[in-house]
């Protein structure tokens, strides 16, 4: 029996050949490359849907992470913002202890608090890519307003306050003769200190001449189920009686004043910046109990991740040697099909003839 193959039939058959080598080139030119299966559902088949949720998982956790992360950011800021109230109101009451027995020591004083209420207002302000650290949940816009701002900032405020308590303004003659306390128709400093109008500007009115921060905080979800506060707020108490000890020394330390009532002042300005500062102490544990949840948080995200990752490798993951001799043995049997392939095209039966 004589079997015959035409040149035809064999043209195809080695057409079928490349076409089948030039895939499995391909194939292995990928997973060299990308060192993950080059059809993953193909390779995973009914293990497809397990890669797919546990990568979905990974990505949800990356997300919460970053999330995370900026909250730190934002905490560290708040950290770095109450550390600088904390020490400047603290030195502050030092220097005003230290100078309470010299003359017209708080004349001088007087010019370093307007300096530390901008310092206040600049720390309260602190913000990270445009957020506004203290503004509660309205996070948009600076929180504090300028001290000697018009056309009523909280000094016009202060001044007024003065002026509707005692009849006259504060640079009147006047002012020089107000005792510290104990007249008796209560005008007096320490009277004066004490009532609504004077109080109000640091209590109930704080958000008018002060502040625009909410009192209710942004919060952030740092992990399922669970939720931190991820601002803070100027209208916290402790800022408002920094702001008060401040201010009292800004504003009636430049005045002519009696001995016995620059006396009571800076007594006054003393005990509310001690108090604002153990405040600001009390804001800054608690800041420091967040950041320490937040990075706890974290630390179990990042091991969550860790054991996706070697779930996903190894369902995704290709096995390096073996493709490389793949690669090897696909480019070896193209390369041979081309070449017969092309003798074959040389076949010529004029050449037997």
């Amino acid at each position: 029996m004589v079997y015959s193959v035409s040149t035809l039939s064999s043209s195809l058959r080695l057409s079928d050949y490349l076409i089948d080598h030039r895939a499995r080139l391909d194939k292995a030119v990928i997973e060299n490359a990308s060192k993950k299966h080059a059809d993953i559902g193909l390779t995973l088949g009914a293990q497809t849907g397990m890669a797919t949720s546990f990568r979905s998982e990974y990505d949800l956790l990356e997300s919460q992470l970053d999330t995370n992360r900026q909250l730190v950011t934002r905490l560290d800021v708040m950290d770095t913002a109450l550390d600088n109230i904390r020490s400047s109101g603290s030195a502050f009451s030092t220097d005003l202890i230290a100078l309470k027995n010299n003359s017209s020591s708080l004349q001088t004083a007087s010019e370093l608090a307007y300096t530390e209420l901008d310092k206040l207002k600049n720390a309260l302000n602190s913000n990270v890519n445009g957020v506004f650290v203290f503004g509660g949940i309205n996070t948009g816009e600076a929180p504090v307003a300028d001290f000697e701002s018009l056309p009523s900032g909280p000094e016009v405020r202060i001044e007024q306050a003065f002026q509707t308590y005692f009849g006259h303004s504060v640079d009147d003659p006047a002012t020089e003769t107000i005792p510290a306390s104990g007249d008796p128709t209560g005008k007096d400093w320490e009277t004066f200190l004490e009532s609504p109008d004077f109080k109000d500007i640091f209590g109930i009115d704080w958000t008018t001449s002060w502040s625009s921060a909410t009192d209710e905080k942004m919060t952030s979800t740092i992990e399922a189920g669970v939720t931190t506060a991820g601002s803070g707020s100027a209208n916290e108490v402790a800022f408002s009686e920094l702001a008060e000890g401040l201010s009292i020394v800004a504003v009636f330390g430049k005045l002519d004043l009696d001995p016995g009532a620059e006396k009571f002042i800076t007594d006054r300005a003393v005990d509310s910046l001690n108090g604002g500062v153990d405040k600001t102490i009390a804001i800054q544990a608690q800041n420091g109990a967040i950041k320490t949840n937040v990075e706890r948080t974290n630390s179990d995200i990042i091991a969550k991740k860790d054991v996706l990752n070697v779930r996903i490798n190894d369902l995704e993951n290709i096995d390096e040697n073996r493709v490389a001799v793949e690669l090897s043995l696909a480019q070896t049997q193209l390369e041979a099909t081309y070449a017969i392939t092309a003798k074959i095209q040389d076949l010529n039966i004029m050449k037997y003839m």
